[in-house]
Parts: C-alpha cells; structure tokens; sequence
C-alpha cells in the first residue's frame, strides 16, 4: 500500500512534536513541508494543479469554477503563521492548461 505526502508529512509532524496547518480535503494535493528559517514555523505546501483536480473530482466544479475557488477561498485565506504553502509550476504552453481542463494531471 502506497502513503500518500499527507500521511508522511503527519507522521513527521507527529515525531518531531511540530504544529503545523493542513487544508481539509486536500490531502490528495500535498507534496511537503517548508521551514521559514527566520521564525522555525513549519507549513504543509500544496501543490495548486492538484488542488484544482481534487475541486473537479471531489467537489465536482469545472475548471474555471476549481481555479475561481482555489484563488478566492483557499490561497487567498491567511489562517496565520502556519498556513500553508501553494506552489504551482506555470504553464508554458496552451496544452498544460487544455490538459488540466480535461482532467489531466500532466
């Protein structure tokens, strides 16, 4: 059986008895931890091309819906000093967009 990120980011929270924030429903979406070197404060990063497959598949929006809801209630939350990262890889071609409008990953 495959852990997914989320699993193994809890798990490493758990053993190093750190706090941190993880965005409910999301777990499908994370890819690791950050440390803010200045503070110490650990945060969940979270991939946004996966974020917006787990709204189209979960929540079933469209993928305008998923990108519009993405940017309004979730990356632009601020839950504090702990809330997390949202990475994204930008895309360099129509293609990557026309991908993820289908309901591709890649």
């Amino acid at each position: 059986m495959m852990v997914c990120n989320a699993d193994r980011v809890r798990a490493w929270v758990d053993e190093n008895e750190v706090e941190v924030l993880f965005a409910d429903g999301l777990d499908d979406a994370v890819i690791g931890l950050t440390r803010d070197m200045k503070s110490g404060t650990y945060r969940v990063v979270y991939d946004t091309h996966r974020v917006i497959q787990v709204l189209m598949n979960d929540q079933g929006l469209d993928y305008d819906d998923a990108c519009e809801h993405l940017e309004v209630n979730i990356v632009g939350a601020y839950v504090g000093d702990g809330t997390p990262v949202w990475s994204f890889l930008p895309a360099i071609e129509e293609e990557d967009e026309d991908t993820m409008r289908k309901g591709g990953t890649d």
